[in-house]
């Protein structure tokens, strides 16, 4: 294994003088500072995509772990197993705190920086590519279908099956709130699909987590950028929202104190607003939830998706009245 990382590593200019493990990549220590090695599974395109992107950012002040190409001038860089790599800076700093309110602020902030930068179109390198790897395929209303049809299946399954968990039993039991819930969504998204034009479109992460922001001695930064894709940024907010508001049990203050700030820096639209409302209201954990059971073992189950599960049930409660409060006090007045 390190004779094959060694391997890679000497085909980058910055010459290593240490390297260790970090959440899921290879940091390594050089004289140039730190940089980190990912495994790449993507296209060349979508490589090329990322590399402009991170140097977009850097140009505009916005700390990321930005792409480099190796000495032969490429980005991508094989293994000696076939194994592909790709090199980037990274910043040594501390996650965004979800204990810490002011983290959580000044990360929405940055994340209204970054949208508002890179909300002017689709990048020049990657215009005319035969396999547009930048942009994202599947609309909303297609995702939500598909993630409705996975729940009538599991359901199904479940329904089927003899000697049932306690996670089963109460799996059925909450079933048809939450299906009612999926099916509301996507009745809006079926009569109003959402429509590019009536959206702010641009440069999103796509996999906008309190990990994936850090806190450096300078400045915020953004890492982990190989979701990312042009489309609906509202997307970004609302994966990012849920996430915080989930360790809040869905509290109405920090809810409409994180969009105030993201407004502060970067103005909403009625339609973005909207489809914020509507990305709120899918039950995104239950499916999670439900789709993480499906796909694992059955046979020995510690207990741990039923407790889930309960604390899912329980926030339902929280999450339905911050978006009884956002439906009153946002989108009524802006109608």
């Amino acid at each position: 294994m390190y004779y094959q990382v060694e391997q890679v590593l000497s085909k980058y200019e910055p010459e290593t003088e240490n390297f260790y493990k970090g959440r899921g990549i290879l940091i390594c220590e050089t004289k140039q500072g730190l940089f980190a090695l990912k495994v790449y599974h993507g296209s060349a395109q979508k490589a090329e995509f990322l590399y402009w992107l991170g140097r977009t950012l850097r140009e505009q002040g916005i700390c990321c772990d930005d792409m480099i190409k190796n000495r032969e001038n490429e980005l991508i860089s094989e293994g000696v197993d076939g194994e592909r790599y790709t090199m980037h800076h990274w910043i040594k700093g501390k996650e965004c705190d979800v204990k810490n309110r002011m983290d959580i602020m000044m990360a929405v902030s940055y994340i209204a920086g970054f949208h508002a930068g890179l909300s002017c179109g689709i990048p020049e390198p990657v215009q005319g590519g035969p396999d547009y790897m930048c942009q994202r395929h599947m609309s909303l209303y297609e995702e939500y279908g598909r993630h409705n049809r996975e729940l009538k299946k599991i359901r199904k399954y479940i329904a089927g099956r003899h000697n049932k968990s306690d996670f089963e039993r109460l799996f059925l039991v909450c079933f048809p709130e939450y299906f009612r819930q999926a099916e509301r969504v996507l009745g809006y998204l079926k009569r109003e699909n959402e429509k590019t034009d009536q959206y702010t479109v641009g440069i999103c992460h796509g996999d906008l987590n309190q990990h994936n922001i850090i806190f450096s001695s300078e400045k915020p930064a953004l890492i982990h950028l190989e979701h990312a894709y042009v489309g609906i940024q509202i997307a970004d907010l609302g994966n990012f929202m849920r996430k915080i508001l989930e360790k809040y049990d869905w509290e109405e203050r920090l809810g409409f104190e994180m969009l105030r700030e993201y407004c502060r820096v970067y103005p909403l639209h009625r339609a973005d607003l909207q489809g914020l409302y509507y990305r709120l209201s899918y039950p995104e954990k239950f499916w999670k939830l439900a789709n993480h059971y499906y796909n694992s073992s059955k046979v020995w189950d510690p207990g741990r998706n039923y407790e889930k599960l309960q604390r899912e049930i329980r926030q339902n409660i929280s999450r339905k009245r911050f978006l009884e409060q956002f439906r009153k006090k946002i989108l009524a007045q802006i109608s």
